[in-house]
């Protein structure tokens, strides 16, 4: 997302590597199967002095800036392959920090297989809003997402969503448990949708691109279909209760020239910055761009040297932004052009012209778009608005 310097921060997000290690091994990866080895060279799980470090960061920044919400992410790696003590601690320190009117918030990114009675206990206890990554029903996410034995993951990653549903149903964690899901050019849409909304019975999903860059790419259509089905089948259901995340914000946009196009808060008034922490407390911008070994996830700093005023301030970050706003070339004649914005960055990469290209998606964003904006024709919306609002 674009960084604008704002003394008014909505949003201050650090995805922290608890743990730089995985139980599982997905093919897609970016962190372990990219050809970075940031994590395999990193410490396998964060030390608490890192989280105090962290949390030091915190409480400087909110006295430069009133920042409105502070989440910490916690991520992998898989960040349930810590010992459930450490995990406690860590939740400890951060909630001990004095961050004024800010308000905290942990959520947690897991593959669901180590989750039993006691996690979700100190989940809990500390509050935190988890989701599980799977990516439909077993024959599809097999094809990317088997153990390092090579075995299934299915049965465990569905029996952690499981207990994930029963503790929030019976109130004892903040969050309704969320799906994020990579999408797949070989899979059905249509049949991914169904069985997250009707067999998981999750209400909360995403569909995430690919993380493919100009380098690698094999097929720039096949997202398209798929997010295509996927959309086609969320619309013929007809259950506003189910929010997808994707769809919403390229939808929200349309509707409203001022909806932020990433995750729908408005883009004049307030702002949104996420960062990456790894466990040896060095901040980073965008985790995604790991995969490209570019300069621009070079570190920032270790949080204990930093605040957030400092972070906006660096070579790395002015880049990100400056790049976040430029729109590529090929871009300038597209009618897409406003809302797609030629792409998350990671996917206009090439080891020779860096960002300063259009998605390899293109031909899907763009089949996708259209879609989206057909649905909202037949639902009744005039063409002038949506043409007005992505022209804006």
């Amino acid at each position: 997302m674009a960084i604008i310097k704002n003394e008014k921060i909505k949003h201050l997000e650090i995805i922290l590597k608890v743990s730089e290690r995985c139980n599982i091994n997905c093919t897609y990866c970016y962190v372990f199967n990219m050809g970075n080895t940031l994590a395999a060279d990193s410490a396998p799980i964060i030390s608490l002095d890192n989280i105090a470090a962290l949390r030091g960061f915190f409480e400087r920044s909110v006295i430069e800036n009133h920042i409105e919400v502070i989440q910490v992410d916690f991520h992998g790696g898989e960040p349930l392959m810590m010992k459930k003590e450490r995990f406690n601690q860590m939740c400890e320190i951060l909630r001990e920090g004095n961050y004024g009117n800010s308000q905290l918030v942990l959520a947690l990114q897991t593959n669901g297989i180590l989750i039993d009675d006691e996690w979700i206990a100190l989940f809990e206890k500390h509050q935190v809003h988890a989701s599980i990554s799977i990516d439909g029903p077993k024959h599809i996410n097999d094809r990317h997402r088997l153990d390092r034995k090579g075995k299934s993951t299915y049965e465990g990653t569905v029996n952690g969503l499981r207990m994930l549903q029963n503790a929030w149903a019976q109130g004892r964690i903040p969050a309704e448990p969320g799906i994020l899901s990579v999408a797949n050019a070989n899979a059905n849409g249509g049949e991914i949708y169904h069985h997250f909304s009707k067999e998981l019975k999750c209400q909360r999903f995403d569909f995430l691109i690919p993380d493919d860059q100009h380098a690698d790419s094999t097929d720039a259509e096949g997202i398209g279909r798929f997010l295509n089905e996927a959309l086609d089948a969320w619309f013929a259901d007809g259950q506003p209760n189910i929010f997808v995340r994707i769809f919403n914000t390229y939808l929200g946009t349309m509707l409203n020239s001022q909806f932020h196009r990433i995750i729908g808060i408005s883009a004049n008034v307030e702002s949104v910055y996420a960062f990456t922490v790894t466990s040896d407390g060095l901040l980073r911008i965008d985790d995604t761009l790991r995969s490209t070994s570019d300069k621009i996830f070079n570190p920032i700093g270790h949080v204990r040297e930093l605040t957030l005023s400092s972070v906006l301030e660096s070579t790395n970050a002015k880049e990100y932004s400056s790049l976040n706003s430029e729109l590529p070339e090929d871009c300038n004649d597209c009618i897409w052009s406003k809302i797609c914005h030629g792409g998350r960055l990671v996917n206009r990469f090439s080891p020779t012209n860096r960002f300063h290209n259009k998605t390899v998606f293109c031909p899907s964003m763009r089949v996708f778009l259209s879609r989206a904006a057909s649905h909202l024709i037949e639902a009744g919306v005039s063409e002038e608005t949506i043409i007005k609002n992505i022209q804006q």
